[in-house]
Protein backbone atom coordinates (compact mmCIF):
# COMPACT_ATOMS: atom_id res chain seq x y z
CA UNK A 1 0.00 0.00 0.00
CA UNK A 2 1.54 3.42 -0.75
CA UNK A 3 2.46 5.61 2.14
CA UNK A 4 0.38 9.41 2.04
CA UNK A 5 3.12 12.10 3.14
CA UNK A 6 0.11 13.60 4.67
CA UNK A 7 -3.45 12.70 5.72
CA UNK A 8 -4.98 15.79 5.70
CA UNK A 9 -5.78 17.88 2.29
CA UNK A 10 -7.12 21.35 1.52
CA UNK A 11 -9.54 21.91 -0.78
CA UNK A 12 -8.93 25.05 -3.20
CA UNK A 13 -12.17 25.64 -4.62
CA UNK A 14 -15.25 23.87 -4.97
CA UNK A 15 -18.85 24.62 -6.28
CA UNK A 16 -20.92 26.08 -4.02
CA UNK A 17 -23.69 23.63 -3.94
CA UNK A 18 -21.74 21.05 -2.37
CA UNK A 19 -21.25 21.47 1.42
CA UNK A 20 -25.53 21.24 1.13
CA UNK A 21 -25.68 18.44 -0.39
CA UNK A 22 -23.59 16.68 1.74
CA UNK A 23 -25.16 17.45 4.52
CA UNK A 24 -28.06 15.99 3.49
CA UNK A 25 -26.59 13.01 2.51
CA UNK A 26 -23.38 12.89 5.15
CA UNK A 27 -22.53 9.16 4.04
CA UNK A 28 -21.33 7.90 0.84
CA UNK A 29 -18.44 5.17 -0.76
CA UNK A 30 -16.02 6.31 -3.19
CA UNK A 31 -17.44 5.51 -6.86
CA UNK A 32 -14.99 5.54 -9.11
CA UNK A 33 -11.13 6.29 -9.38
CA UNK A 34 -8.71 8.01 -12.40
CA UNK A 35 -5.50 9.46 -12.90
CA UNK A 36 -6.80 12.41 -11.88
CA UNK A 37 -9.52 12.55 -9.58
CA UNK A 38 -12.45 10.66 -8.18
CA UNK A 39 -15.78 10.45 -7.85
CA UNK A 40 -17.95 10.21 -4.84
CA UNK A 41 -21.39 9.00 -4.36
CA UNK A 42 -23.41 10.77 -1.73
CA UNK A 43 -27.34 9.65 -1.73
CA UNK A 44 -28.33 10.41 -5.12
CA UNK A 45 -25.71 13.12 -5.68
CA UNK A 46 -22.17 12.55 -7.46
CA UNK A 47 -19.01 14.46 -6.49
CA UNK A 48 -15.55 14.86 -8.06
CA UNK A 49 -12.18 14.79 -6.22
CA UNK A 50 -9.33 15.57 -8.51
CA UNK A 51 -7.71 18.22 -10.33
CA UNK A 52 -8.97 21.14 -12.60
CA UNK A 53 -6.86 19.56 -15.68
CA UNK A 54 -10.80 19.98 -17.14
CA UNK A 55 -11.35 23.36 -15.66
CA UNK A 56 -13.51 23.46 -12.88
CA UNK A 57 -16.50 21.06 -13.29
CA UNK A 58 -20.00 21.94 -11.99
CA UNK A 59 -19.83 19.17 -9.41
CA UNK A 60 -16.17 19.72 -8.35
CA UNK A 61 -14.14 20.20 -5.39
CA UNK A 62 -10.52 20.84 -6.64
CA UNK A 63 -7.43 20.48 -5.01
CA UNK A 64 -3.22 20.76 -5.90
CA UNK A 65 -2.08 18.31 -8.57
CA UNK A 66 0.19 16.51 -5.97
CA UNK A 67 -2.52 16.09 -3.40
CA UNK A 68 -4.34 14.60 -5.90
CA UNK A 69 -1.89 11.98 -7.20
CA UNK A 70 -1.45 11.29 -3.85
CA UNK A 71 -5.11 10.38 -2.83
CA UNK A 72 -5.94 8.41 -6.01
CA UNK A 73 -2.46 6.16 -5.44
CA UNK A 74 -4.83 4.89 -2.16
CA UNK A 75 -8.19 5.31 -1.96
CA UNK A 76 -9.97 2.71 -3.90
CA UNK A 77 -13.80 2.29 -5.42
CA UNK A 78 -16.52 1.50 -3.19
CA UNK A 79 -14.25 2.92 -0.01
CA UNK A 80 -16.59 4.47 2.58
CA UNK A 81 -16.93 8.32 3.21
CA UNK A 82 -18.01 10.53 5.44
CA UNK A 83 -19.19 14.00 5.78
CA UNK A 84 -18.60 15.84 8.94
CA UNK A 85 -20.54 18.96 8.73
CA UNK A 86 -19.34 21.21 11.61
CA UNK A 87 -15.79 21.03 10.37
CA UNK A 88 -16.58 21.02 6.82
CA UNK A 89 -14.45 17.56 6.51
CA UNK A 90 -14.50 14.60 4.10
CA UNK A 91 -13.48 11.75 6.13
CA UNK A 92 -11.66 8.40 4.48
CA UNK A 93 -11.97 6.39 7.71
CA UNK A 94 -10.35 3.33 6.22
CA UNK A 95 -7.14 5.43 5.94
CA UNK A 96 -7.57 8.25 8.74
CA UNK A 97 -7.76 10.79 5.17
CA UNK A 98 -9.07 14.22 5.93
CA UNK A 99 -10.45 16.44 3.08
CA UNK A 100 -10.94 19.98 4.35
CA UNK A 101 -12.99 22.62 2.55
CA UNK A 102 -12.41 25.62 5.22
CA UNK A 103 -9.53 27.51 3.19
CA UNK A 104 -11.15 26.69 -0.32
CA UNK A 105 -12.83 29.50 -2.44
CA UNK A 106 -16.51 28.09 -3.42
CA UNK A 107 -17.58 28.87 -6.92
CA UNK A 108 -20.36 28.52 -9.48
CA UNK A 109 -20.26 28.61 -13.07
CA UNK A 110 -23.66 29.27 -14.11
CA UNK A 111 -24.56 30.47 -17.78
CA UNK A 112 -27.21 32.94 -17.93
CA UNK A 113 -29.22 34.22 -20.51
CA UNK A 114 -28.70 37.09 -22.39
CA UNK A 115 -31.22 38.82 -24.13
CA UNK A 116 -31.41 39.18 -28.12
CA UNK A 117 -28.15 37.04 -27.85
CA UNK A 118 -29.20 34.63 -30.71
CA UNK A 119 -28.05 36.46 -33.61
CA UNK A 120 -24.57 37.29 -31.85
CA UNK A 121 -24.38 33.01 -31.52
CA UNK A 122 -25.05 32.66 -34.89
CA UNK A 123 -22.84 35.18 -35.90
CA UNK A 124 -19.82 33.59 -34.21
CA UNK A 125 -20.63 30.36 -36.23
CA UNK A 126 -18.01 30.56 -38.87
CA UNK A 127 -15.18 31.09 -35.99
CA UNK A 128 -16.55 28.49 -34.10
CA UNK A 129 -16.33 25.86 -37.10
CA UNK A 130 -13.24 26.85 -37.95
CA UNK A 131 -11.65 25.61 -34.97
CA UNK A 132 -13.27 22.81 -34.78
CA UNK A 133 -12.26 22.06 -38.39
CA UNK A 134 -8.50 22.82 -37.33
CA UNK A 135 -8.57 20.21 -34.52
CA UNK A 136 -9.48 17.79 -37.09
CA UNK A 137 -11.00 15.39 -34.44
CA UNK A 138 -13.98 13.00 -35.35
CA UNK A 139 -16.30 13.23 -32.29
CA UNK A 140 -16.40 9.83 -30.19
CA UNK A 141 -19.29 8.36 -32.01
CA UNK A 142 -16.92 8.29 -35.15
CA UNK A 143 -18.59 11.20 -36.99
CA UNK A 144 -16.07 13.70 -39.85
CA UNK A 145 -16.77 16.98 -38.37
CA UNK A 146 -15.26 18.57 -41.84
CA UNK A 147 -17.45 15.53 -44.30
CA UNK A 148 -20.57 16.36 -41.90
CA UNK A 149 -20.01 20.31 -42.81
CA UNK A 150 -20.14 19.11 -46.54
CA UNK A 151 -22.70 17.24 -46.08
CA UNK A 152 -24.64 19.46 -44.55
CA UNK A 153 -23.89 22.35 -47.28
CA UNK A 154 -24.96 19.75 -50.01
CA UNK A 155 -21.40 18.93 -51.06
CA UNK A 156 -20.98 15.67 -50.50
CA UNK A 157 -23.70 12.65 -50.18
CA UNK A 158 -23.03 10.86 -46.78
CA UNK A 159 -24.80 7.86 -46.31
CA UNK A 160 -25.38 6.17 -42.21
CA UNK A 161 -27.65 6.16 -39.52
CA UNK A 162 -25.69 8.55 -37.18
CA UNK A 163 -25.94 11.46 -40.02
CA UNK A 164 -29.72 11.24 -39.93
CA UNK A 165 -29.67 10.95 -36.40
CA UNK A 166 -27.94 13.95 -35.76
CA UNK A 167 -29.86 15.77 -38.01
CA UNK A 168 -32.90 14.20 -36.00
CA UNK A 169 -31.53 15.95 -33.12
CA UNK A 170 -31.17 19.34 -34.61
CA UNK A 171 -34.70 19.25 -35.27
CA UNK A 172 -35.82 18.01 -32.09
CA UNK A 173 -34.21 21.18 -30.23
CA UNK A 174 -37.07 23.60 -32.19
CA UNK A 175 -40.19 20.54 -31.75
CA UNK A 176 -43.09 20.46 -29.64
CA UNK A 177 -43.68 16.69 -30.84
CA UNK A 178 -43.19 14.76 -27.54
CA UNK A 179 -42.89 11.48 -29.04
CA UNK A 180 -40.35 12.78 -31.66
CA UNK A 181 -38.27 14.38 -28.80
CA UNK A 182 -38.14 11.05 -26.64
CA UNK A 183 -37.29 9.31 -29.86
CA UNK A 184 -34.13 10.93 -30.63
CA UNK A 185 -32.55 11.58 -27.29
CA UNK A 186 -33.17 7.81 -26.24
CA UNK A 187 -30.50 7.46 -29.31
CA UNK A 188 -28.07 9.85 -27.70
CA UNK A 189 -28.24 9.96 -24.31
CA UNK A 190 -25.75 6.92 -22.99
CA UNK A 191 -24.63 6.32 -26.21
CA UNK A 192 -20.79 5.67 -26.17
CA UNK A 193 -17.92 4.96 -24.24
CA UNK A 194 -16.64 6.40 -21.02
CA UNK A 195 -18.06 7.62 -18.07
CA UNK A 196 -19.91 10.68 -20.15
CA UNK A 197 -20.74 9.02 -23.41
CA UNK A 198 -20.63 10.93 -25.99
CA UNK A 199 -24.19 11.31 -27.01
CA UNK A 200 -24.60 12.78 -23.45
CA UNK A 201 -21.78 15.47 -24.36
CA UNK A 202 -23.91 16.48 -27.47
CA UNK A 203 -27.26 16.98 -25.60
CA UNK A 204 -24.91 19.54 -22.79
CA UNK A 205 -23.49 21.40 -25.68
CA UNK A 206 -27.38 22.48 -26.90
CA UNK A 207 -28.31 23.21 -23.38
CA UNK A 208 -25.01 25.17 -22.72
CA UNK A 209 -26.64 27.33 -26.49
CA UNK A 210 -30.39 27.20 -24.85
CA UNK A 211 -28.93 28.70 -21.34
CA UNK A 212 -27.16 31.69 -23.25
CA UNK A 213 -30.45 32.37 -26.01
CA UNK A 214 -33.36 30.49 -24.45
CA UNK A 215 -34.19 29.47 -27.92
CA UNK A 216 -34.61 25.56 -27.99
CA UNK A 217 -38.36 24.42 -26.84
CA UNK A 218 -39.65 23.88 -23.59
CA UNK A 219 -40.95 20.85 -25.06
CA UNK A 220 -37.03 19.50 -25.64
CA UNK A 221 -36.02 20.68 -22.41
CA UNK A 222 -38.33 19.15 -20.01
CA UNK A 223 -38.03 16.08 -22.11
CA UNK A 224 -34.66 15.61 -21.50
CA UNK A 225 -35.13 16.78 -18.18
CA UNK A 226 -37.95 14.01 -17.24
CA UNK A 227 -35.84 11.35 -19.36
CA UNK A 228 -32.40 12.16 -17.03
CA UNK A 229 -34.20 12.29 -13.69
CA UNK A 230 -36.61 9.70 -13.91
CA UNK A 231 -34.65 7.04 -15.60
CA UNK A 232 -31.08 5.05 -15.55
CA UNK A 233 -30.76 6.27 -19.17
CA UNK A 234 -26.96 7.08 -19.00
CA UNK A 235 -23.87 6.84 -16.78
CA UNK A 236 -23.90 8.13 -13.29
CA UNK A 237 -21.44 10.70 -14.62
CA UNK A 238 -22.98 11.70 -17.67
CA UNK A 239 -26.23 11.98 -15.45
CA UNK A 240 -24.85 14.36 -13.26
CA UNK A 241 -23.50 16.49 -16.10
CA UNK A 242 -26.96 16.80 -17.78
CA UNK A 243 -28.60 17.48 -14.41
CA UNK A 244 -26.14 20.45 -14.20
CA UNK A 245 -26.80 21.40 -17.85
CA UNK A 246 -30.20 22.03 -17.10
CA UNK A 247 -30.04 23.86 -14.88
CA UNK A 248 -27.85 26.26 -16.69
CA UNK A 249 -24.36 25.28 -15.14
CA UNK A 250 -21.46 23.77 -16.94
CA UNK A 251 -17.84 23.18 -16.58
CA UNK A 252 -15.91 26.71 -16.73
CA UNK A 253 -14.38 25.77 -19.81
CA UNK A 254 -18.20 25.56 -21.55
CA UNK A 255 -18.93 28.77 -19.57
CA UNK A 256 -16.45 31.07 -20.93
CA UNK A 257 -17.73 29.66 -24.80
CA UNK A 258 -21.24 30.50 -23.80
CA UNK A 259 -20.48 33.82 -22.64
CA UNK A 260 -17.96 34.74 -25.62
CA UNK A 261 -20.91 33.71 -28.25
CA UNK A 262 -23.35 35.80 -26.26
CA UNK A 263 -20.72 38.93 -26.99
CA UNK A 264 -20.54 40.99 -30.13
CA UNK A 265 -16.81 41.06 -30.63
CA UNK A 266 -15.48 38.36 -28.23
CA UNK A 267 -11.69 38.66 -27.77
CA UNK A 268 -10.56 35.14 -26.05
CA UNK A 269 -13.46 32.97 -27.93
CA UNK A 270 -10.87 30.58 -30.16
CA UNK A 271 -8.50 30.25 -27.37
CA UNK A 272 -11.30 29.20 -25.51
CA UNK A 273 -12.54 26.52 -27.72
CA UNK A 274 -9.16 25.31 -27.73
CA UNK A 275 -9.04 24.76 -24.27
CA UNK A 276 -12.51 22.48 -24.78
CA UNK A 277 -11.45 20.40 -27.28
CA UNK A 278 -8.43 18.09 -25.69
CA UNK A 279 -10.67 17.42 -22.20
CA UNK A 280 -11.36 14.06 -21.72
CA UNK A 281 -11.15 11.11 -23.93
CA UNK A 282 -13.62 13.24 -26.87
CA UNK A 283 -15.73 14.57 -24.57
CA UNK A 284 -14.06 18.51 -25.40
CA UNK A 285 -14.99 17.56 -28.77
CA UNK A 286 -18.69 16.08 -28.41
CA UNK A 287 -19.69 18.97 -25.90
CA UNK A 288 -18.34 21.09 -28.54
CA UNK A 289 -19.68 19.54 -31.60
CA UNK A 290 -23.31 19.53 -29.72
CA UNK A 291 -22.83 23.72 -29.66
CA UNK A 292 -22.03 23.64 -33.28
CA UNK A 293 -25.20 21.72 -34.65
CA UNK A 294 -27.54 23.70 -32.71
CA UNK A 295 -25.46 26.78 -33.73
CA UNK A 296 -26.74 25.77 -37.08
CA UNK A 297 -30.12 25.06 -36.14
CA UNK A 298 -30.31 28.66 -34.78
CA UNK A 299 -28.93 29.88 -37.72
CA UNK A 300 -31.59 27.63 -40.11
CA UNK A 301 -34.25 28.57 -37.88
CA UNK A 302 -33.82 32.44 -37.50
CA UNK A 303 -31.77 33.36 -40.67
CA UNK A 304 -32.89 30.62 -43.07
CA UNK A 305 -29.57 28.73 -44.11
Amino acid sequence: MTKLNKTVFGVEEYNKHIPLFLSNHPMGNVHSVFNNGLNIQMGDNLFFIGTDKNGQLPFGMHLETADVHQLVSIITANDRVEWHPAKQELIFPAYGITITLTKGRSFMNKLERQEDSTQAVIEHLDAFLTVLLNNDEPTGLGLDIEQFMLNYVGELDMNGDLVYRVHDLMAAIFSTDHKQIEQTLRYFLGRGRGLTPSGDDHVVGLLAIHAVTGALSSTFVDVVAKLVENETITTDVGTEYLIYALKGEFSSAVVNIGQDLALEHPEHLEDHIKNLLPMGHSSGVDTAFGMLIGMLALRRTFNGR
